[in-house]
């Protein structure tokens, strides 16, 4: 099976580094519990467990088993696989927990030029404080090819380790993918789909001639339940995103949840085609995007 290389960078982080530290590390976090719960779950409730096949295979790609390597520095995350498949699910589940996880906070903000600030109950003093939760998203690089996995020697509390460390032209590709993202976008070369089977590669769209982009958020939405019902999981990623693209407006980083949203309903209509209810996803996003953003925006955001 051939290796698959993702890069991943957290959008925003510099600033929230530079100007919020502990928000920033807030962050990070954040995205050690998603993958904590994940491990335990491959642990503690593994496939197997289920007897029925298809929640087997819901269970199988909410895991992260399919990762290899999982290689955090700052604000950066390499991630090596070599079970494409799996990886494509299990890559886009958990981006889509990291940002569920915290995604409710923006849906209703108390100040709603400013989502992110929230208010919490500090125990045992029940004392309240008021705290950046900032949104994890990443924006990535995924390649195919040669990867060396080697280990080098480092220094933590003045005392030497060794850490693991790649190398590579699938490393080079994929940081050379991710360094072309605007939002929250997922890049690959042309042709990387023929990594993956006829399935999976439903989810993949070209988006020029030399780059095509992995539609992660379309893995929100079960094949096996009914879609009539999964299309009211739109909301979950919608209202928070569309509440962080108000809060932008003016600001350099609006591009970036711009391209969110667009990301959204192509992921949402991409999965609607493959569970045959293209026509009637339509006319809900249709509505949704007149009711949340405005009937003038239909065009540039449903194409």
């Amino acid at each position: 099976m051939p290796t698959i290389v993702a890069f991943l960078d957290v959008l925003g982080f510099s600033n929230y580094a530079k100007n919020d530290p502990d928000g920033a590390i807030r962050l990070l976090g954040h995205q050690e519990l998603i993958l904590r719960l994940k491990i335990q779950d491959g642990k503690f409730y593994p496939p197997s467990k289920y007897p029925d096949p298809a929640l087997a295979a819901t269970a199988e790609e909410h895991l992260v088993d399919s990762f290899k390597h999982f290689l955090p520095f700052s604000d950066s995350i390499f991630i090596v696989s070599e079970t494409p498949d799996k990886f494509a699910q299990q890559l886009s589940h958990f981006l889509i927990e990291c940002f569920l996880l915290i995604g409710h906070a923006f849906d209703r903000p108390a100040d709603p030029t400013q989502p992110e600030t929230v208010e919490i109950t500090e125990l045992p003093g029940m004392t309240r404080l008021k705290e950046k939760w900032y949104p994890p998203l990443w924006r990535g690089g995924l390649a195919s090819g040669e990867v060396r996995v080697g280990g080098v020697t480092a220094v933590e509390d003045s005392k030497d380790l060794r850490v693991p460390n790649l190398a590579g032209p699938a490393v080079v590709d994929a940081v050379l993918l991710e360094k072309k993202c605007r939002g929250p976008r997922l890049l690959c070369g042309a042709g990387f789909e023929n990594n993956f089977g006829t399935d999976i590669q439903r989810y993949f769209r070209k988006e020029s001639d030399a780059v095509s982009e992995l539609l992660w958020p379309a893995f929100l939405y079960n094949r096996n339940n009914d879609p009539q019902n999964e299309m009211y999981n739109f909301q979950k990623l919608w209202t928070p995103a569309v509440a962080l693209w108000k809060s932008k407006r003016g600001h350099v980083a609006f591009e970036h949840y711009d391209e969110f949203l667009k990301l959204l309903v192509r992921s949402f209509l991409c999965w609607a085609v493959i569970a045959g209810c293209e026509q009637e996803a339509r006319e809900k996003v249709h509505a949704w995007i007149s009711k949340d953003l405005s009937e003038q925006l239909i065009s540039a955001y449903l194409l």
